[in-house]
């Protein structure tokens, strides 16, 4: 089987398995340099030797621009190159695994944007205006305050919201199985703006005409409503389940409460969105402090 041919099937493995389709599209991105690098040959024939090259290569080591990629980014290529062949050693596509060489390494990116208490309650308690207010309103609180991923809140239906138990049922969750998460009395009483007089199967967040809103569309009317409520600095979709994930840490220190909340695989992944409130950490430093 040539490169190609695996890569190919691997990533549709991928997907077929419910993988998210972000997790899909970059592995296809970094191993496509891989395919270009290795030209036609059978995945059979990949040594040591070739990886080695491949990873001291331009294509890897430098962007486009010119300048050198950070090593967090070279990394990444280790990690799809040994989920590829792992992926080909378990079909019996390959002898023998090449890239035990290859040795992967954790970066622990910069903390994230998060917004402060203050930004929190601006946005919450702003009435926002236009006939799309009620329904802007309802998804930057629903995100905010659950933590849900740009795609899974697109992707929900008015029957997924059960306002009574205040529990959400997600069917697009990263991974494929549906995941059930809990609402706040805040979160739970801006949904229920939106489920009056609606169908079961109808999209949760809608457009003008109807349709189910689209994640570009969401990522647009953050950017502005939040501006509109009164915050400075930019924020994201995600920077919404950055302060989430932060502030539920901060106010329980307990990172496999934050895992499970934003349904993580791995805790080292819910790591880097939990960092420790500043002002916290100096309290906790001055309550340490010995008394003169």
């Amino acid at each position: 089987m040539k490169i190609n041919e695996a890569v190919d099937e691997f990533l549709s493995t991928l997907a077929s398995e419910g993988r998210s389709p972000n997790t899909v599209a970059a592995y296809r991105r970094d191993l496509s340099v891989f395919i270009e690098f290795a030209g036609s040959q059978a995945i059979g024939d990949i040594t040591p030797e070739i990886l080695t090259h491949f990873m001291a290569h331009r294509s890897v080591q430098v962007r486009p621009c010119g300048k050198k990629r950070a090593p967090s980014t070279i990394n990444r290529y280790r990690v799809a190159l040994k989920a590829l062949f792992a992926w080909c050693e378990a079909r019996w596509l390959i002898k023998r695994n090449p890239t035990a060489i290859l040795k992967c390494k954790r970066y622990r990116g910069l903390p994230p944007a998060v917004l402060s208490e203050e930004d929190i309650a601006k946005v919450i308690s702003y009435q926002f205006k236009g006939c799309h207010g009620i329904r802007d309103k309802a998804m930057i609180t629903f995100m905010l305050l659950t933590g849900c991923r740009l795609g899974e809140t697109v992707a929900l239906n008015v029957g997924d919201v059960d306002i009574t138990n205040r529990t959400v049922t997600l069917h697009y969750a990263k991974g494929g199985d549906p995941d059930r998460i809990i609402l706040c009395n805040t979160a739970a009483e801006a949904l229920r703006f939106l489920l009056t007089e609606r169908r079961i199967d109808e999209p949760l967040f809608i457009t003008s005409s109807g349709k189910r809103i689209s994640t570009r569309q969401v990522q647009r009317i953050v950017a502005r409503r939040v501006g509109e409520a009164g915050i400075g600095k930019p924020v994201t979709a995600h920077t919404l389940r950055h302060t989430f994930a932060t502030r539920l840490y901060n106010r329980t220190g307990d990172i496999r409460l934050v895992q499970k909340a934003l349904r993580h695989e791995h805790v080292t992944t819910t790591e880097n969105y939990a960092q420790v409130d500043p002002r916290r950490w100096r309290q906790a430093v001055e309550f340490s402090s010995p008394t003169p």
